[in-house]
Order: C-alpha cells, then sequence, then structure tokens
C-alpha cells in the first residue's frame, strides 16, 4: 500500500508530493533518498534563481517534522508538529494513514560541511 505524502521546504513554497511505500517497512534512510531525488528532480522543488546556483554545494536533510493538522483534534493535547525519528517513524506513518492527507512533512535543508 503507497501512502501519498505532501512535503514543503520552508520557508519558500517549495514542495512535493509523494507516494511511501508501506507494504514494506520504510526507514528514515529510505524516506530521506526518496525526498532528496524528489527535490533534486521536482520543479515544485526548484528554487528562485537556483540555475545560477553553484552545483558544487550539495544539500543534504538536516530535520523532518510533521505539521499535524487541527482538524479534529483538540490543540490543548494534541503537538503542533513533531521531529521525525528512525524510533517514531513506524508511528508517525500509522497517523498519517489516519489523517487522510490533513498533515504536512516539514523538511529542512542545508549545506553539507
Amino acid at each position: 500500500m503507497a501512502l501519498p505524502l505532501l512535503f514543503t521546504i520552508p520557508p519558500s513554497n517549495r514542495h512535493e508530493i509523494i507516494l511511501l511505500d508501506t507494504s514494506s517497512k520504510p526507514t528514515l534512510k529510505s524516506l530521506n533518498k526518496q525526498i532528496t531525488t524528489t527535490i533534486s528532480s521536482s520543479p515544485n522543488c526548484a528554487e528562485f534563481m537556483g540555475k545560477y546556483k553553484s552545483k558544487d554545494t550539495t544539500e543534504s536533510i538536516q530535520e523532518m517534522k510533521i505539521h499535524w493538522s487541527e482538524a479534529g483534534r483538540d490543540r490543548k493535547v494534541w503537538p503542533e508538529y513533531t521531529i521525525v525519528t528512525e524510533e517514531n517513524l513506524a508511528a508517525v506513518i500509522e497517523l498519517l494513514k489516519l489523517g487522510a492527507g490533513k498533515d504536512v512533512l516539514e523538511i529542512k535543508v542545508g549545506k553539507d560541511e
């Protein structure tokens, strides 16, 4: 089964929707690779004036967090966001399945050092 997943790259409007294969147990590494590949090829993820950017610098994902939708959730007890880790990835995916496209994965991208 595949789960549609919307991710954004703040502070800009860069985004894309991917299908996350949940039939095999996804790992943070496989999710990272799928998102990195998508960022490099997607027109929705293209940076403004990115064609003038140096090709020598590579960017990598530094942090992933889920911004939870407020719809149907009590904001007094439900968090605004959750940082995605290897330990909570399976649980986050299960909650995403229940959310039916309401929640958004936010990707923090930075330069490799």
